[in-house]
């Protein structure tokens, strides 16, 4: 018989806390959480988003070359809209079965494809980047560690940025925090001007972050940094308990910068980690498998290098193909047919501008860039729309022209890739948007000079 079955069944109640007490760890807070208590921690993501309305009439809009995003082009098609959803998609002969009162938009042939997606952006985050009190985009401090920065705290909706890229076929951005080895929790938003308390669609969809020699001065320091980070996320996800009445050993970040990883440690979401040396995606690739995580590269220069290997790996990137020039040594080799080059070989491709705020309504020339260097003209739509939704995890809501998604939507009058084309209309949650913005407003005003003229003159 063992001294503790000898104790009074009294004394045996309050064992554990006379330890807790005392400073020593108890049989079961010192070991592994249980398999029911780590279920509890992460709840799935909702099926419906905040702003969902599929209240009112419906809008029918008609006579539309429809891109669907996924490839799929339906000639002369009809998109019906209610509130902010997407009801139905169908072809030519749904126009003649139209309700006799029903609100209809004619689009006489013109493309209609879903709204572009802006990845790696700061956009709401940053107005004016040399103006500090306008710049919400990084976490500021030495602790690299700052993945429990939350993005969607900080979203502007009023800025300007927001029209004049919506205005150009943007409807929706992954909004991304800056600076440190890992920056901070991604933000999906709409870019529905001046809705404070409804752009952000879904907060803490992925944590950003970047590898290389100067975060951590050496490339072995920053890997091995970033491997103790995620070690402690979960050891500490496992041993709460414990860490709070300090019976553990000590951890390498804040507790709410470990929480942040959570997510991305059961799948969740993904670690988007700016990269572009050959040998840093095949870290990354390394560590997707130690960690079982899912991975987005961003930038991958060098990705065509060794695209084979994350395709295998199943490491989605995310370029920017005009960064076609070595802008240090870990670009070296870059060309514009990287996109063309990994979609190729398998890999998830997206397409962006990336690190801007400002000019993500260039991302129809980058996809342009693509498709001259190679890649399929479908696979470029793909590439702002679809696929950059899969990335992120929002592909059940946005990405393509279905029926139950968003009602992102953009009216073209040809090739979107053209650089002299631009939206005719842009649809946001089923809304048609004011197509002016600060830029259109200052055009107008001082088109005619005629006017400023002195009238004594």
């Amino acid at each position: 018989m063992s001294a503790l079955s000898r104790l009074p069944r009294r004394l045996l109640g309050i064992l554990p806390l006379v330890l807790a007490l005392i400073g020593l760890p108890s049989i079961s807070d010192g070991a592994p959480a249980s398999p029911r208590r780590r279920a509890a921690k992460a709840p799935p993501a909702p099926e419906r988003l905040p702003f969902d309305d599929e209240q009112g009439d419906s809008l029918f809009l008609v006579g539309a070359q429809v891109h669907v995003g996924d490839g799929t082009v339906i000639e002369g098609g009809v998109v019906e809209v209610r509130g902010s959803r997407i009801v139905a998609v169908d072809g030519a002969e749904r126009a003649a079965r139209l309700p006799a009162n029903a609100q209809v938009v004619d689009l006489g042939g013109r493309r209609l494809t879903p709204g572009l997606v802006a990845a790696s952006t700061p956009i709401g985050l940053v107005e004016v980047g040399m103006e500090s009190s306008t710049v919400d985009s990084e976490r500021k401090g030495s602790d690299p560690i700052r993945s429990g920065y939350d993005a969607a705290t900080a979203i502007h909706a009023d800025s300007s940025l927001i029209p004049v890229s919506a205005i150009e076929g943007i409807t929706s951005a992954a909004v991304t925090p800056q600076g440190g080895m890992l920056s901070g929790q991604v933000a999906w938003i709409d870019l529905v001007a001046g809705d404070h308390a409804g752009i952000v669609s879904r907060p803490r969809i992925a944590v950003a972050g970047q590898l290389g020699r100067a975060v951590a001065g050496s490339r072995a320091a920053t890997l091995t940094r970033l491997r103790e980070v995620l070690d402690d996320a979960r050891f500490y996800r496992d041993r709460r308990p414990a860490f709070e009445r300090r019976q553990t050993r000590d951890l390498g970040a804040h507790r709410l910068d470990l929480e942040a990883l959570w997510p991305v440690l059961d799948g969740l979401a993904p670690l988007v980690v700016r990269a572009n040396r050959a040998s840093d995606l095949l870290a990354l690739a390394a560590l997707a498998e130690e960690f079982d995580l899912r991975v987005v590269a961003v930038g991958a220069t060098q990705g065509w290098r060794v695209a084979e290997a994350l395709a295998k790996a199943k490491i989605a990137v995310v370029v920017q193909p005009s960064h076609n020039l070595p802008q240090s040594l870990d670009q070296l080799g870059a060309r514009m047919d990287n996109a063309a080059r990994l979609h190729e070989a398998g890999v998830t491709v997206g397409i962006a501008v990336l690190d801007e705020a400002h000019n993500i309504r260039n991302v129809t020339q980058e996809a342009g860039i693509a498709v001259a260097n190679g890649l399929p003209a479908d696979a470029a739509l793909t590439a702002v729309t679809l696929e950059l939704a899969r990335i992120y995890g929002m592909e059940a809501h946005y990405g393509s022209i279905a029926a139950g998604k968003v009602a992102n939507l953009v009216v073209w009058d040809g090739d979107p890739f053209e650089l002299s084309q631009f939206p005719r209309q842009v649809y946001v949650r089923g809304r048609a948007i004011p197509m002016r913005s600060r830029q259109t407003l200052l055009r107008d005003r001082y088109r005619d000079l005629s006017r400023f003229e002195d009238d004594d003159e």
